[in-house]
């Protein structure tokens, strides 16, 4: 069974844009579309298709943008302090 928390669904246009702040450990999954993501303090620049997942590992600013039409759900699936 998954514990995960979903934290929202969110559909972006093409060329639209959701930043983060300080979110590390968030999941992202694209549900439909392309999506571009980049975060601070990491060179590498990650496109996701549907059905595929990156993890936020970085705190500071992670921009997602839509490369076409998208839907996406941010999950913390980070285990719950006991």
């Amino acid at each position: 069974m998954r514990n995960d928390l979903m934290l929202s669904t969110e559909v972006l246009p093409r060329g639209g844009m959701r930043r983060i702040t300080d979110g590390r450990g968030l999941l992202l999954l694209c549900l439909d579309g392309r999506l571009w993501l980049t975060q601070e303090g990491d060179a590498r620049d990650i496109v996701l298709e549907p059905d595929q997942t990156a993890r936020v590992e970085h705190d500071g600013l992670t921009i997602v943008q839509a490369l076409r039409d998208a839907r996406l759900q941010l999950l913390d699936d980070t285990p719950a302090a006991s």
